[in-house]
């Protein structure tokens, strides 16, 4: 993850202020990463509540140790670019496979070879047909 994941970079002298909300989103994210679970922080719609803000900042906590990788897709996006957004941000070499299952295999092979933090904001956007 980049500076450029906080909202306030560009503010002199900004920094965060550890509130309740943070400290519970940096307890379950800590523990959520050690299980190798999936969590969902969820809030009102729209900016300035936060949401985005305590994930970048307790994921930061977390680097370098851990292996934070960082995904947003487009509204609605088909399995083919959920596929293109995991080669992606993997740093997968080469082209991307042509054919679905060769692209499958792929991902699920690099997906093995160790233990990835990925961050999937706004992650309702995505479909059920491109997470099956």
């Amino acid at each position: 993850m980049t500076a450029a994941t906080y909202q306030y970079v560009d503010l002199p002298d900004a920094c965060v202020v550890t509130t309740r909300a943070l400290l519970s989103a940096r307890e379950n994210i800590t523990d959520t990463v050690a299980a190798r679970a999936m969590m969902c922080i969820h809030g009102g719609a729209g900016a300035g509540f936060g949401k985005t803000l305590a994930v970048n900042t307790c994921l930061r906590e977390l680097e370098p140790a851990e292996d934070v990788r960082k995904i947003t897709f487009r509204a609605r996006p088909i399995a083919r670019a959920v596929r293109y957004e995991l080669f992606t941000a993997l740093d997968l070499a080469g082209e991307p496979p042509r054919h679905p299952s060769e692209f499958d295999r792929l991902l699920k092979t690099a997906l093995a070879e160790r233990p990835r933090t990925f961050l999937v904001d706004e992650a309702q956007w995505l479909n059920p047909e491109a997470c099956g």
